[in-house]
């Protein structure tokens, strides 16, 4: 049986790496969650130790050259958040594809995974504060900050829903790794959900004239 390393072995072999995101792959490890110890990897931009393959029995398993999130079997979770995805883009792109019946329940489906993946006690109302944090590359991070609860989005889907919208605090960084770290802060605290919130459901911002003099 494969040792476990030590956090000072760990910390050893994953030089060069902000403290959140090492602390969120430390922790990864521990539980030995392959999927998300690969994801915080990705985040870091390095190369998967040959220590941490071995103890957490992965490798190249697709045959494209590189250990990564590909390699591993999907939880539950990140598949019903691929699910979720697939849903809202099928929603949004090909709206007249689908008949009445069926886009009912694919909006049925939508509500399912949302309240499957984010806390219980989570309740948005039209007042929140938001922000949102925009990189160098696609990936955004939209923060309830009065939920103190962080969701993850691209670029095109807040410009495709939200690009008027008022009362959101807006910030541009240049170095994608501030995203990732503040995202890994969020994920150590249990206050991340890695999809895209459902509208007027999980985030409620005015976008039109009227929307705004509703909220004063």
């Amino acid at each position: 049986m494969t040792e476990k390393l030590s956090w000072q072995e760990f910390r050893s072999i994953h030089t060069g790496i902000k403290k959140e995101i090492k602390s969120l792959m430390w922790n990864a490890y521990k539980e030995q969650d392959a999927e998300k110890y690969l994801e915080a990897v990705e985040s870091a931009g390095i190369e998967t130790p040959e220590e941490v393959k071995v103890y957490l029995k992965i490798g190249d398993t697709d045959g494209d050259g590189d250990v990564d999130v590909d390699d591993v079997q999907k939880s539950d979770e990140t598949a019903m958040y691929q699910e979720y995805a697939k849903l809202q883009q099928q929603l949004h792109r090909f709206p007249h594809a689908y008949t009445a019946i069926q886009k009912r329940e694919m909006q049925a489906r939508l509500v399912e995974i949302a309240e499957a993946t984010r806390p219980h006690n989570y309740k948005c109302s039209a007042t929140d504060g938001w922000q949102i944090w925009f990189g160098p590359t696609q990936q955004c991070l939209l923060i309830n900050t009065s939920k103190n609860l962080a969701f993850t989005c691209s670029r095109g889907w807040w410009q495709r829903r939200y690009l008027n919208a008022k009362y959101v605090d807006r910030q541009l960084v240049h170095d994608k790794e501030q995203i990732a770290r503040m995202r890994a802060q969020y994920e150590i605290r249990k206050k991340l959900i890695k999809r895209a919130p459902l509208p007027e459901v999980e985030i409620m911002v005015p976008t039109t004239a009227a929307d705004y003099q509703m909220r004063g």
